[in-house]
């Protein structure tokens, strides 16, 4: 009878076999996939959000920026964070900026056009940091979100 108690103790002493561990980790890695499949397009879909939203937010600091100089566009970006030469206080928070740089979600710095005296764009290049692309990798433009596109 000690024999009994002693092999039955033995193998709750033992822990998981290497089957079960091997099953465990398995279905750990399944539902880590599953969650990843459908979690990941959101991610994506979150940066164009950004993009987008921070191209409005250039778009309002432009047309502020237009009201204190007699309808003129900037030149470049970069005079939306500093003070203007009247004292004008910036039109988009230098805290906010990266390294002195206003960065899209990947990272790239947003482009601005001058189209002509009273037009411009503002756009990001997307996931794949180059002009054109389709899907995650298309630009966002201040002139394409407006005309719905």
């Amino acid at each position: 009878m000690n024999a009994t108690k002693t092999s039955s103790r033995r193998r709750a002493d033992r822990g998981f076999s290497l089957l079960e561990v091997l099953i465990a980790v398995a279905i750990i890695a399944l539902v880590g996939g599953v969650a990843a499949f459908n979690l990941f397009p959101q991610f994506f879909k979150a940066q164009r959000d950004k993009a987008a939203m921070d191209i409005g937010v250039i778009e309002q600091a432009i047309s502020s920026w237009r009201l204190d100089h007699n309808g003129a566009l900037p030149d470049s970006l970069d005079q939306l964070w500093t003070e203007g030469p009247n004292g004008e206080a910036p039109k988009l928070d230098p805290d906010k900026l990266d390294g002195g740089k206003l960065l899209d979600p990947w990272g790239s710095e947003y482009v601005y056009n001058k189209i002509s005296t009273m037009k411009f764009e503002i756009l990001s290049y997307g996931a794949d940091k180059a002009p054109g692309g389709d899907g995650d990798n298309a630009d966002i433009s201040s002139i394409k979100n407006k005309s719905g596109n």
